[in-house]
């Protein structure tokens, strides 16, 4: 699993690559949790257009960035999960704590 790190204006894009599952959660974890600390932005999306499928420690994952972003004032969005990935994400109510979009440009344009 691998995460580039891209700035779109004033928006911090994460976009992830692979499956968000505990054996490789390491890979990207520190990644993104630095990136979140020196950012000068408070607007964070995450891009799963990549990811394939995400288990319970990655929906763990997912919520601790989406808390790291609360605690700054921030806002947070995904982006392009496919119907797998989405289903989860509805399953566990994640979907009426932040927004999911299909397209990068639609969300930075509503965040």
């Amino acid at each position: 699993m691998k995460c580039e790190i891209r700035k779109a204006g004033s928006v911090t894009l994460f976009s992830i690559q692979g499956d968000i599952v505990f054996n490789h959660l390491n890979d990207i974890r520190e990644t993104i949790k630095g990136e979140m600390i020196q950012s000068t932005t408070d607007k964070f999306l995450v891009d799963l257009g990549g990811v394939g499928m995400i288990d319970s420690a990655g929906v763990g994952f997912i919520v601790s960035v989406y808390k790291t972003v609360l605690s700054r004032k921030g806002t947070f969005a995904i982006v392009r999960p496919n119907d797998a990935v989405k289903s989860v994400l509805q399953t566990v109510g994640l979907t009426r704590l932040f927004n999911i979009y299909e397209s990068e440009d639609e969300a930075i344009k509503a965040i």
